[in-house]
This record gives C-alpha cells, structure tokens and sequence, in this order.
C-alpha cells in the first residue's frame, strides 16, 4: 500500500477513496477530490489527534452534500 499521508487511520480511508474513484494530490496539503469536482483539503502531515476524525467528517459532509444536490 502507498502512503498517502503520516497517519496509517488516513492511509486507510484514504486508500479506500481512491478505489472509489476519489482523486489524490498532495503539496503541503492533501487533496482528494470527488469525481464531480467537489474537494477536501487536509494536512499531509497531521499533527494533531483529532486529524483523522476531521478528515472522515470533512468527506462525510461533502458526500452528504454532493447526494443532496443529485436528488433535486
């Protein structure tokens, strides 16, 4: 498996992303961008402990919007 960022939790969800058709790009931040366009912005090197879970809320809040925007 690549590694994708630091935290081996991301790496998962991450990986699983990609796999799903999310694209990576990475710089000083992280970037996984949906295939309607819409993207997350992250750190490539979390520091803190609460990365994770922000990451997994940001792509939860996105999916979220990018369905309700489908179904009108």
């Amino acid at each position: 498996m690549s590694r994708f960022v630091n935290c081996k939790d991301m790496n998962r969800v991450i990986k699983a992303l990609v796999d799903d058709g999310w694209e990576f790009s990475k710089g000083a931040h992280g970037r996984l961008t949906h295939p309607s366009g819409k993207y997350v912005t992250f750190s490539s090197s979390p520091s803190d402990r609460y990365a994770f879970k922000q990451l997994e809320r940001d792509v939860r809040r996105l999916v979220k919007q990018i369905r309700t925007k489908e179904s009108s």
